[in-house]
């Protein structure tokens, strides 16, 4: 039993409306969605089964029941399927995204918790687990976002969240009106993720599972990337000052892309994004950054991320995650684990900067400290 999903795909909120205006064509569409090939029961595979319901429920010869909803972030739910197919479409079209009090403004629902915990549910599942590394010209840099704080500019900002960030550089020729042909730049892809430290031992792991190796990295002056030089990176350090003079030069790109990440947050959040939640947020960012010319694709895309979701936070686990409590709800952030590659040429930069007698020790221990190194950050990230 199966049936296909049609290749309209609503492209205006009219025709959104028409398409998915009860539950039984949400239930429908995302059935065939589920199983393009026809339904296999999730719990023994069986493909001889019965549809109980106009919802899609289904029982298979073995008497195991299933609904089109087991199994993904909408997982006995309460809502009707027609305001989750709302959020999906609204998260993943509108240029600006929705916060929680305006969507709970805008379909009516009773309570902001409610809003607030599905367009969470949502956010957790925007990290595509198979998604292809950045590739080509990679730019890379790090910047704090969070609210402003008087006289704590930059990097003495303690209390923002330090995120790192990748843009693709994407370039092309094309012929002007003079007749001229012009090289023009666009940003492609992004990566966005909150970090601790702005270390070798963080950004390194970060850039090799992010970015392909032979990609151009462009980084500021930072040491902290010096080891990509050394696993297969080709490492251009851009330097905004020299000898305390402006260069002119900088990270067009990044910058740009940040600055309107933190014109979102303050526009269409109010800036009320807690730094513990933040992560959810850049997720979807990011989301819709890198789908921002395929509008109709990334509904789809969304629905189907939803669908194969291993985790999603209740409501006690999202409200935990400010205290930090047992069992909170930890958002998709994923450390890298640390390469032994990555560990050897960290150790390397650190034994230029040491003293003669540190630096002939960490020779003749080579491996005992890139074990060390090793064993504490995937500690540290265990414990994040």
């Amino acid at each position: 039993m199966g049936e296909a999903v049609t290749d309209e795909v609503p492209t205006t909120l009219p025709a959104f409306a028409r398409q998915f205006s009860t539950d039984q064509a949400c239930a429908a569409y995302l059935f065939a969605l589920r199983y393009p090939d026809g339904y296999a029961c999730p719990e023994c595979d069986s493909r001889k089964a019965w549809k109980v319901d106009d919802l899609y429920q289904m029982i298979c010869e073995n008497r195991r029941r299933v609904t089109v909803t087991s199994g993904t972030i909408m997982h006995r739910t309460k809502q009707p399927l027609t305001l989750w197919f709302y959020a999906a479409y609204l998260v993943s079209t509108l240029t600006p995204g929705i916060s929680a009090l305006q969507f709970q403004k805008q379909l009516g629902i009773k309570r902001y918790e409610t809003a607030f915990q599905m367009l969470h549910k949502l956010r957790s599942g925007l990290v595509d687990p198979d998604r292809e590394p950045l590739k080509g010209e990679v730019e890379v840099d790090e910047a704090y976002v969070g609210g402003v704080e008087e006289g704590r500019p930059g990097r003495g900002a303690v209390d923002k969240a330090l995120v790192v960030v990748a843009v693709e550089i994407v370039r092309w020729e094309e012929t002007n009106k003079d007749g001229k042909v012009v090289e023009r730049v666009r940003a492609g892809r992004a990566r966005m993720t909150v970090i601790e430290h702005a270390d070798s031992a963080t950004l390194v792991p970060w850039v090799q599972k992010n970015v392909e190796p032979g990609a151009l990295v462009m980084t500021d002056g930072s040491a902290s990337y010096n080891p990509l030089a050394s696993l297969g990176y080709e490492l251009r350090k851009i330097f905004a000052s020299h000898k305390g003079v402006k260069t002119g030069e900088y990270l067009p790109m990044v910058g740009l892309i940040t600055s309107n990440l933190k014109r979102w947050i303050m526009g269409t959040h109010k800036g009320a994004v807690r730094k513990f939640h933040l992560q959810a947020y850049l997720n979807e960012f990011t989301f819709r950054f890198n789908r921002r010319f395929w509008r109709g694709p990334a509904f789809i895309r969304i629905l189907t991320l939803a669908t194969e979701a291993e985790d999603w936070p209740e409501y006690e686990t999202l409200y935990g995650v400010e205290d930090k409590a047992e069992g909170a709800w930890r958002h998709p952030n994923p450390r890298p684990p640390i390469t032994d590659a990555a560990a050897l040429a960290i150790v390397r930069s650190l034994m230029e900067l040491s003293s003669p007698e540190l630096r002939a020790w960490m020779r003749a221990n080579l491996a005992a400290v890139v074990g060390v190194l090793k064993a504490g950050m995937d500690a540290a990230g265990e414990r994040r």
